[in-house]
């Protein structure tokens, strides 16, 4: 499956960051017998979802590291909501809740770490909610918290899915939105550093990422339960 993945890093600039991504995800134990025949579009989802573990973070040692960020996302039981400054954008994530991919015997719970992501710590569901030419607007799926191998700097990945990725087969067919989040200890305060949603097959280079401040707050604020 190597050849998947330097066809598609030829793609991006030859540039540091791209190369130890691409050199980090070890294709060689990433796919059973049954997925090699899809395994290129995998290969490619995966190199994208890497090269987003490497956007320009500063450098700071308060940016937390894999391990803090799950702590900090693990306040209660059923999850915790992320609150960008004004309160029209909010990302719920649960460790915990399943999604149809999460349930399906072919993809599961440990679809991220075990299929795309190796550097994944810990992962669950979310459901992310905004404001858009004045409605709201939900975007659901995947997500996961993966650890940058040199500096450990956490960051939170989100991967829309929709009900039919019940196989990897399935999974391929379709493009699908992602966002990146990264959070920093910053003198001022907490603050979030996260990408806008885009296209994950459309992507050119390393997201873009915007400064917020942001709070968390324990428990499901996007969809309250007598609302799902």
């Amino acid at each position: 499956m190597l050849e998947c993945y330097e066809l598609f890093f030829r793609s991006f600039p030859a540039e540091e960051p791209f190369q130890r991504a691409l050199l980090r995800l070890t294709p060689s134990g990433m796919f059973t017998a049954k997925q090699r025949k899809h395994g290129c579009r995998l290969a490619r989802i995966a190199a994208v979802l890497a090269i987003s573990l490497f956007p320009a973070m500063p450098a700071s040692s308060g940016v937390l590291s894999g391990r803090e960020f799950q702590n900090l996302l693990a306040g209660g039981p059923e999850g915790t909501t992320i609150v960008f400054q004004g309160g029209t954008d909010k990302i719920f994530y649960s460790p915990n809740l399943k999604n149809k991919l999460r349930s399906s015997p072919e993809l599961g719970a440990g679809f991220l770490k075990q299929k795309i992501l190796q550097n994944t710590v810990t992962e669950g569901v979310f459901i992310g909610a905004t404001i858009a030419d004045g409605k709201w607007r939900t975007i659901s799926g995947i997500a996961g918290i993966a650890a940058d191998a040199d500096s450990g700097h956490g960051v939170l990945t989100l991967l829309q899915t929709f009900p039919e990725d019940t196989s990897i087969k399935a999974f391929q067919k379709r493009d699908r939105l992602y966002a990146v989040v990264i959070v920093e200890d910053a003198p001022g305060g907490i603050v979030c550093r996260r990408s806008h949603w885009e296209k994950l097959f459309a992507l050119k280079g390393e997201p873009k990422l915007v400064t917020v401040p942001c709070e968390f707050t324990v428990g499901n604020t996007v969809t309250p339960a007598g609302q799902q």
